[in-house]
């Protein structure tokens, strides 16, 4: 048994009461300002709920550089187009009137696919001047030792039209119109890079576009190595259990211009390449973990702002301990001085004296200062737990002096009887006696009296005795002369 009494962490301690009302001082200030401080933390509370709830925290993210299989991939959308910039509605697109061929060209296991020429789309650009060049992205991957390669790539060739990769019913453009097309000023062609991301507010994808500008030229090939970049998301938005989401989207590129000379691509390509671009993935991607604020996260940041409201706490129990402390001294001063409570004390706003009234007449001022900061300081040491033995054992030396060990001794076997017959020297139901009346015939029989005889319940109930007792009457008068009317 004393066993689980000692392994219970559920005690609780004994709280003395201040008074018969409350066991702690409590105040309306206190009552007001906790009201207040509760407020204030549930309204927190449902604001930081509702920012959660629409996605406005923001997420913890983290970046690292990541090896990727490309599996989660996303390519299915138009990555890449390819057009002709037409900054005036009057120039010649070299597509479109059979000039120059987009051709596109796959690597299957480090062997080159057959040149297939690219179709104009319907898409057109911004300014409706040009239409879209759209390829078909097709990369695949590989591992090798522990290391990621592209097993197939992609070739874009720009290349002089020639009556091979034409349909029956086309022809390539005229040579006066291909002179024309020469001397025209700014002949570009332009690769859109088509990339996606995810918003960090609420993981929706995001897209954009980035333009890279390649020269048309019939002395030059200007050649344009892309490496493709990812970024690789891992998503942990589950409120309290769950498992990660992971998307991985083409965000970026490196570009590797170089501009090299007709004959040079010839002999590369064994074909007329005016312009070339080579598409790549880059083997290292970028790795970045969203990590969205669960349930931890929103008591932690609610509980920090409540444990910094909760601080002002501290102010309210030093007002508090300042009023009981003043309330416990002046009911301790009206134990002593039962007229204290007939005394008006008006105080300024900096809590000094400034007028007091006893029974409606003006008391001096500094006499009444005197007086009362002398009984401050005698009720003040009364709150000490040393003095109040010390007054208890003054207490026994006196009745020491009166009484003989003997009867000390015999009073551990005295307390009140119990009788529930009906004696009628035992009348529980009687009412309450006085000095001349007693509950029982025999006056040194203890009774149910004697409990609240020196209590605060007895002080209360102001009962004014007409007569001073005649046994009372022989102690020089003490009762009659300090007795207050």
């Amino acid at each position: 048994m004393n066993f689980l009494r000692s392994a219970d962490f559920f005690g609780i301690p004994f709280v003395q009461q201040i008074d018969l009302k409350q066991s702690i001082y409590k105040s309306a200030f206190g009552g007001f300002v906790t009201l207040l401080i509760f407020s204030a933390s549930v309204a927190y509370s449902i604001w930081v709920l509702y920012l959660w709830q629409i996605n406005q925290l923001s997420p913890k993210i983290s970046n690292s550089i990541y090896k990727s299989d490309f599996k989660l991939l996303d390519m299915d959308y138009d990555i890449i187009k390819l057009y002709f910039w037409k900054f005036d509605q009057e120039m010649i697109d070299p597509f479109e009137e059979k000039i120059l061929i987009p051709l596109v060209m796959y690597t299957t296991n480090f062997s080159f696919t057959d040149l297939e020429p690219l179709e104009m789309s319907n898409q057109t650009t911004i300014d409706g001047n040009s239409k879209f060049i759209i390829p078909k992205m097709r990369l695949a991957f590989q591992e090798f030792n522990g290391e990621i390669f592209t097993t197939t790539e992609m070739y874009i060739q720009i290349v002089k039209c020639s009556d091979i990769y034409l349909k029956p019913n086309e022809k390539c453009a005229s040579q006066e119109l291909i002179d024309k097309f020469y001397k025209q000023p700014l002949n570009v062609a332009v690769l859109q890079i088509h990339y996606k991301s995810l918003n960090s507010n609420d993981c929706s994808e995001q897209t954009s576009v980035q333009e890279f500008y390649i020269q048309l030229e019939q002395q030059n090939c200007y050649t344009l190595n892309t490496f493709l970049q990812s970024s690789f998301y891992e998503i942990r938005d589950s409120f309290l259990f769950g498992s990660p989401k992971y998307v991985e989207y083409i965000n970026g590129a490196l570009i590797q211009p170089q501009t090299n000379s007709i004959e040079y691509c010839r002999l590369a390509y064994d074909n007329d390449v005016l312009g070339l671009i080579y598409i790549v993935m880059k083997g290292n991607q970028v790795k970045t973990i969203f990590e969205y604020p669960h349930a931890g996260d929103l008591l932690a940041n609610i509980g920090s702002i409540v444990s910094v409201l909760f601080m002002i706490k501290y102010l309210i129990i030093v007002i508090n301990q300042y009023f009981l402390n003043n309330q416990i001294i002046k009911q301790l001063i009206e134990l002593y001085y039962p007229e204290y409570k007939n005394i008006t004390i008006q105080k300024n706003w900096k809590r000094q004296i400034k007028l007091v009234k006893y029974q409606n007449n003006q008391v001096d001022l500094k006499e009444f200062q005197t007086f009362n900061e002398k009984i401050y300081d005698q009720m003040k040491s009364k709150f000490s737990f040393i003095n109040l033995l010390y007054e208890i054992s003054r207490m026994q030396l006196l009745i020491r002096s009166t009484k003989s060990r003997e009867e000390f001794r015999k009073s551990h076997q005295i307390g009140i009887k119990l009788n529930f017959s009906n004696d009628k020297d035992f009348n529980f139901s009687a009412a309450k006696p006085s000095y001349t009346q007693r509950a029982c015939s025999n006056p040194l029989y203890l009774t149910d009296e004697e409990v609240d005889i020196l209590s605060l319940n007895e002080r209360s109930r102001e009962i004014n005795y007409d007569k001073i007792p005649d046994e009372l009457s022989e102690q020089n008068d003490f009762y009659e002369i300090n007795k207050i009317t």
